[in-house]
């Protein structure tokens, strides 16, 4: 293993400078204490289990992958066959040998306690892995919906299915029967998301996730003869979707209608277990799902779990390997740790350039131009393992509005992700503002020259916020945003508002702005950050969000309290005198701040108990600065607060 200085090694400057200025920027790097520990094992893939496991597939003369250069030259080619090939199957059956390759070489790399070298890899052994198990398994799949048709045995006449329908339902079935684990729950599954993992988990004792089972279901129906067949992707779940055919017409939604003319059924996959119950919910419509679970505050259309109207549709082949390299899963540890000490987060080093130099081909083969997790999942990449491409400056001055704006490439991939999300997804995406928060936050966390990052964190922080708050809340739809929105409260705490104690110790004290102005923008925006999250509650009428209990850690009340008060009267007056920010494209820089302005939630409203509150010189917020306002334009009592908490 080798200690990383910093996950972030350069970071780019959006000031418009000239190139020799930001040349001598870039020779600054900054070395810092080791946060992350970049794992290279060195024993031999030939003495693991999985390369037993495969002893079946092995023969003289073989192909293997020796090199890191060998395989991404060999990766690169099957990406130009995809963009010549006429023929869906085979474009389907190269990403059925990509995924059992890629999940391979994931296996072997990151197991918690036995790690190996993922080269030599045995490609003709992989490939006949394919062959000779998943072939089969979806050829049985589709040989036994034509028996039950032929028998009729199903569907209950009411509930007349379409042969894509059927069809669905079986290989998604075959694969869960396949899959090593049979848990009804896919929670905190990791490196579970590959065909390899499906065909050989038990060697690791690894299921499927979510997205892998989805994965495997739209790679075997294409392979299959179902052209249509589409991977459907939110921010946090995987389904299967199709141009709606005869059978589908009761069940056919629009709620992707932007992405497509044709109008487009859905199917549930992602549902593990073995019971009869589990394999009758797989291949139903997304609505019928919903009604079944009678869920009455929340529909299809205005979940995030299924990201509304406006999921992302890998329509192509190429979209689809983007989807599948974009969740390579380089985490060795379960649980990162907190960045407030403790020990270095391990992570596999040949995994984070394997899955980086793929993607950097599937980017320029424009796979990726309308997919703003790829962006987002490749500019995380660059951060760990800076390559040349990531670190040339180019121009940013469209995104930014800003003429004569460079900033690194690294850095343009989440404005990419940002801008896409925007305008092809109705900015109904959460995840490309935390990531570009996340960039910004470490870029300005022990660089005073960098402060004004620190802002403009707060500022993207804020922004995902008011995209979440635009959301129905469901417990267990929102249960992934809900933790997400708790992980930025502490983030925002311990690399932003708290610095280490400089003699030692574990302690932390104040951040000591060194400009002022910064500290004011930076106090509007988490004014800006809890404003949505308030607001949220208040259109919900009840009490769910975690880090505005005030007994909780990283609640408004202690987080204001790190502001000096004269920054915080200032912000406060702030906040309720300018004009609302106009778009979430007015970035922050080295020569520009913006002010967030026109809190929308009325606990925020000028002169409110807890506007008041957090003007005052020690921060005190009681349930009665967090109540909800009554209709009368009182303050509601405690007994309706536990009414709308329950």
């Amino acid at each position: 293993a080798t200690y990383h200085p910093n996950r972030r090694d350069i970071f780019s400057c959006q000031s418009g400078k000239s190139m020799s200025s930001l040349a001598n920027t870039a020779d600054k790097q900054k070395t810092k204490a080791g946060r992350v520990v970049y794992d290279i094992p060195s024993t031999s893939p030939q003495e693991s289990l999985h390369w037993r496991r495969l002893e079946d597939y092995h023969q003289a003369g073989d192909a293997v992958i020796q090199t890191h250069e060998e395989l991404i030259g060999l990766f690169a080619n099957a990406v130009e066959c995809l963009k010549s090939s006429n023929s869906k199957r085979n474009c389907y059956l190269k990403l059925a040998n990509w995924s059992c390759i890629v999940g391979y070489c994931e296996a072997l790399v990151t197991h918690k306690d036995s790690r190996f070298a993922p080269f030599p890899i045995p490609l003709d052994s992989l490939r006949r892995l394919v062959d000779m198990e998943f072939l089969p398994l979806l050829n049985q799949a589709q040989a036994d919906t034509a028996t039950r048709n032929k028998n009729g045995k199903n569907a209950k006449p009411q509930e007349e299915e379409s042969i894509h329908r059927q069809t669905v339902r079986s290989v998604a079935n075959a694969i869960w029967k396949r899959a090593k684990n049979k848990k009804s729950t896919m929670q905190d599954e990791l490196h579970a998301n590959s065909l390899y993992t499906c065909l050989c988990g038990d060697v690791d004792s690894k299921s499927l996730d979510c997205f892998g089972s989805t994965l495997l279901v739209v790679i075997g129906m294409n392979i299959l003869g179902f052209a249509t067949s589409c991977l459907t992707l939110s921010e946090d779940h995987a389904y299967e979707s199709h141009v709606a055919q005869e059978g589908d017409a009761n069940h056919a939604n629009d709620h992707d209608q932007k992405a497509s003319s044709n109008k487009r059924a859905t199917c549930e996959v992602a549902i593990p277990g073995s019971t009869n119950a589990s394999q009758s919910k797989r291949g139903k419509e997304i609505s019928c799902t919903f009604e079944q679970l009678k869920r009455n505050n929340i529909t299809a259309e205005t979940s995030w779990l299924y990201m509304a109207k406006n999921p992302v549709l890998c329509d192509t082949p190429g979209m689809a390997l983007s989807a599948m390299v974009s969740n390579l899963n380089c985490d060795i540890d379960k649980q990162k740790p907190g960045s407030d000490g403790g020990k270095p987060h391990l992570v596999s080093q040949h995994l984070y350039q394997m899955k980086r130099d793929m993607l950097w081909i599937l980017h320029g083969a424009g796979y990726m131009t309308k997919f703003p997790f790829a962006l987002m999942e490749l500019g995380e990449c660059e951060e760990h393992l800076s390559s040349q491409k990531g670190m040339e400056w180019v121009d940013a001055s469209e995104l930014l509005r800003s003429n004569g704006t460079l900033v690194l490439r690294n850095e343009k991939l989440f404005l990419d992700a940002i801008f896409v999300s925007r305008t092809k997804y109705d900015d109904a995406q959460v995840y490309p503002y935390l990531y570009a928060g996340h960039y910004h936050k470490d870029a300005g966390r022990d660089d005073q020259s960098q402060e004004y990052r620190l802002v403009e964190s707060l500022r993207l922080y804020a922004e995902g916020t008011r995209v979440a708050s635009a959301y129905r809340y469901d417990t267990k739809d929102c249960l992934q945003l809900m933790k997400h929105m708790t992980t930025v409260a502490s983030l925002v705490a311990k690399d932003i508002l708290l610095l280490p104690l400089n003699r030692g110790g574990n302690g932390k004290d104040s951040r000591p702005w060194q400009r002022r102005e910064n500290a004011i923008a930076a106090a509007t925006w988490l004014v800006g950050f809890f404003d949505s999250l308030l607001l949220w509650e208040e259109n919900e009428h009840k009490s769910f969000v975690e880090v505005l209990s005030i007994q909780h850690k990283h609640c408004p009340g202690k987080l204001f309290q790190l502001f000096p008060v004269d920054i915080r009267l200032l912000a406060i007056s702030k906040v309720h005198s300018q004009e609302e920010v106009s778009d979430n494209l007015s970035v922050i820089t080295e020569d520009q701040l913006v002010y967030f302005g026109k809190p929308r939630s009325k606990r925020l409203a000028k002169d409110s108990p807890l506007a008041v509150a957090l003007s005052k010189g020690r921060v005190i917020v009681r349930e009665l600065e967090m109540a909800f306002p009554s209709s009368d334009g009182g303050r509601s009592t405690r007994q309706r607060r536990k009414r709308a908490r329950d």
